[in-house]
């Protein structure tokens, strides 16, 4: 059994600043009694240090403040906390809003700066340097004391909201804290247990309280808690039952985030900040997407403005534990840009593709299909590890861009979809001609794929391809590669071997209607290759796909007929994971992978064992779950939908582990809140965590502990990035509160 520490409960509640507005506030007027003060560069980390008053605010009740990304919260000398919010209200930019919240019955404190912070702010106001304030120590939390009996308050500030820790030791009584919130309309408690604060300009949201012991090994004990109201604007909380003797239960979901920003009028309401690539290098992680957000958080980048309002794609480096965004840069032109894909060279640089506008940055000596000027198109760029710089640029096609990138045989290998019959085709392509012209003047889409040199100077092969659009390129050790199209809509998907040049295809495997298949549709719609095999993922409508002996599940849905109810309902599509030799010719393993309803496998990556992992989205209620603390309800209701099931299903995300023989699901989750969710993309890094990412429109999305940002940022979605503990081996985040400290350590 596992030894409690001193007995003590922490219990940690989060105001979502984001609530009124999404931009950090503006100073106010002089004779005001709050003065957020710019404080320099915003330092774009989980933590936002807290700025002892030194005479730098002229009001001497300030003690403590700090700036997060969202608003100010200062400590005052009566531990009073007071929120400076931005109003929402575009008639009233600038101005500010606030609210305070009041310890009563407390005992006599006086608040202290802990846990001193690196960083150093330095205030310059007025004409004399009397008057300056330089290199200000901050902190990383405010210790409000032992406010009662018992129980102490702490403070920490993040980049979109406030945290507050009440540590209740052995005998203290949690039904003696007393808050009074002054300022608002109303409180009260939502059906997702949050203190929702009302006011003339919109709710304020209080995140659930969240309540645990901490153990031995650093982990966390989960302790049932609920806020408690009381008359006149006051809450408190509720604790359950505790068991000492109990064991602990690790959440797999061990860290969970937000990225991303809000642009409050986009043009053409183009979905912001979907990520669509991801990598990891040295316990980091990678994630690119697009991005619509004037402030999503760019950070020590390339380029740190978004040229217009129209998208710009984004590259992200996150530390691995997802609390600190390491650096971030945008990455196009005024017109409409996006990062569709990445990956990490040889050097450590980052690899990216997508679609550049006209005028995107081109660098001397680098391709350009166009050989005189910038027009746009698909491009290819290399940026430092750190993001601070392009290294080089390439355009490598004409109006439609590349949705896939796959590195080896000393180069970058990429594919896409297109109808123009114009691609600068080099001699020997398999496919020369495409597109051919259909009804009403319109051509038809065809895939496509090239190789650059890994200088980005010389294209050294483009080849159109049958098929609708590339979904995956993987090169094998052997110098083939292979190709997958999984376009949802096609008539049908393939996967192909290519040789280096990609003039020659080798072979190709499709699958069409058998003796009782209810539709032709099967999309591949990504591809591993290993030395003398080739993984692939994707979603299938056929009843008959050749599901091998002892494979976890040989049937489509639960009926075996690709539908979601009965054969009267349209057909329903399941997931898939098959392995084929090099050659196509021979299935090694094949197995459905699904629930009764609709499921898609998006992306697939091997970890070290040989276990398979897979992402994808999911709206089936009976979608297989297994494992220590899987998520196992769709949505959060279980029924997939966000209010009841009288409203169409709306696709949670779902994450799976399969033996690398797959006949064994070792574990399977839903992943995601209310609203849409959908994983993009899945990957492994060296010490085996496993991280997925995509896109999220649920304002409840599961966000972790220390998670860089909790708070959904509003517009119609935001990207999320995920670490999953999928079985054993899996490297384990836990933040140590005793000791500040963030261990890590192998989990089983």
């Amino acid at each position: 059994m596992k030894r409690l520490h001193t007995p003590h409960i922490l219990m940690a509640g989060c105001l979502a600043l984001t609530a009124l507005a999404a931009h950090a506030a503006a100073p106010v007027g002089e004779d005001s009694a709050f003065r957020p003060y710019a404080v320099g560069n915003r330092a774009v980390t989980a933590q936002m240090p807290f700025i002892k008053n030194q005479g730098q605010i002229p009001n001497a009740d300030v003690r403590f403040y700090s700036r997060t990304f969202a608003g100010t919260v200062f400590v005052t000398e009566e531990i009073e906390l007071v929120y400076a919010l931005p109003q929402k209200n575009p008639a009233d930019a600038g101005a500010l809003w606030a609210f305070r919240e009041s310890f009563l019955g407390r005992k006599p404190a006086r608040a202290q700066g802990d846990e001193p912070s690196p960083v150093r702010v330095s205030h310059f106001k007025g004409n004399s340097a009397k008057a300056w304030k330089p290199q200000l120590e901050t902190y990383e939390s405010v210790d409000l004391g032992e406010l009662y009996p018992g129980i102490r308050v702490t403070l920490k500030a993040a980049a979109n909201n406030v945290e507050k820790l009440f540590h209740v030791s052995p005998g203290g009584d949690v039904d003696a804290i007393d808050i009074a919130i002054e300022g608002v309309e109303a409180i009260s408690i939502n059906p997702r247990d949050q203190l929702v604060l009302t006011t003339s300009l919109g709710d304020i949201v209080f995140t659930a309280p969240v309540a645990y012991q901490l153990v031995d090994d650093g982990g966390r004990r989960p302790v049932e808690v609920a806020y408690v109201l009381a008359d006149n604007h006051h809450y408190g909380f509720s604790l359950g039952e505790y068991d000492h003797d109990r064991e602990l239960v690790i959440d797999p979901l061990l860290a969970s985030t937000y990225i991303g920003g809000h642009n409050p009028n986009p043009p053409g309401n183009y979905d912001d900040d979907i990520i669509h690539g991801m990598v990891t290098a040295g316990g980091d992680v990678y994630v690119a997407g697009a991005t619509q957000s004037p402030d999503f958080p760019v950070h020590l980048g390339y380029d740190e403005t978004l040229d217009s309002a129209y998208p710009d794609g984004f590259i992200t480096r996150l530390s691995g534990d997802l609390s600190t965004v390491i650096a971030s840069t945008y990455i196009g032109t005024e017109g409409f840009d996006r990062v569709t894909d990445i990956a990490l060279d040889d050097t450590g640089a980052i690899i990216a593709i997508g679609q550049g506008g006209y005028g995107f940055p081109l660098t001397d000596g680098a391709y350009n299909w166009n050989g005189i000027i910038s027009a746009g198109g698909g491009f290819v760029a290399r940026l430092s590890a750190d993001l601070s710089t392009l290294m080089g640029s390439a355009l490598v096609s004409p109006g439609d861009y590349p949705t896939a990138v796959g590195l080896g045989n000393g180069g970058i290998y990429f594919g896409g979809g297109t109808n123009n019959p114009d691609f600068p085709i080099t001699p020997d392509a398999y496919l020369n001609t495409c597109c051919q012209m259909g009804a009403f003047g319109i051509r038809e889409y065809n895939g496509f794929a090239g190789s650059l040199s890994s200088d980005l100077s010389t294209l050294e092969a483009m080849t159109y391809l049958s098929g609708r659009e590339v979904s995956g390129i993987s090169v094998a050790p052997d110098s083939s590669v292979f190709i997958t199209d999984g376009w949802d809509y096609a008539v049908t998907g393939y996967v192909a071997r290519f040789d280096q040049g990609l003039t020659t295809r080798s072979a190709r495997l499709s699958y069409y209607p058998g003796s009782n298949s209810g539709s032709s549709r099967t999309y591949f719609n990504d591809v591993v290759a290993g030395d003398d095999f080739v993984v692939v993922s994707g979603q299938t409508y056929m009843n008959d796909l050749p599901a091998t002996d002892g494979a976890f599940d040989t049937t489509c849905g639960t009926d075996g007929l690709c539908d979601g109810v009965g054969p009267l309902v349209v057909p329903r599509s399941d997931g898939f994971v098959a392995i084929y030799s090099h050659d196509l010719q021979n299935t090694i393993a094949l197995t459905y992978l699904g629930g009764s309803d609709h499921e898609s496998i998006r992306s697939v990556a091997l970890g070290a064992s040989g276990d398979i992992h897979v992402t994808g989205e999911t709206i089936s209620v009976d979608f297989p779950t297994v494992g220590d603390g899987a998520d196992a309800d769709c949505g959060s209701d279980g029924q997939c939908d966000p209010a009841g099931p009288g409203d169409p299903p709306v696709a949670d995300g779902f994450v799976a582990r399969l033996s690398a023989d797959l006949s064994q699901l070792r574990y399977g989750t839903y992943l995601g809140g209310s609203g849409e969710d959908r994983p993009k993309v899945i990957t492994v890094d060296d010490a085996g965590c496993l991280y997925t990412a995509g896109y999220t429109r649920s304002v409840d999305f599961p966000t972790t502990d220390g998670a860089f940002d909790r708070s959904f940022n509003g517009g119609t979605s935001d990207a999320f990035i995920s670490q999953i503990d999928a079985g054993p081996g899996a490297m384990i985040f836990v933040d140590d509160f005793e000791t500040g400290d963030m261990l890590r350590w192998s989990g089983n």
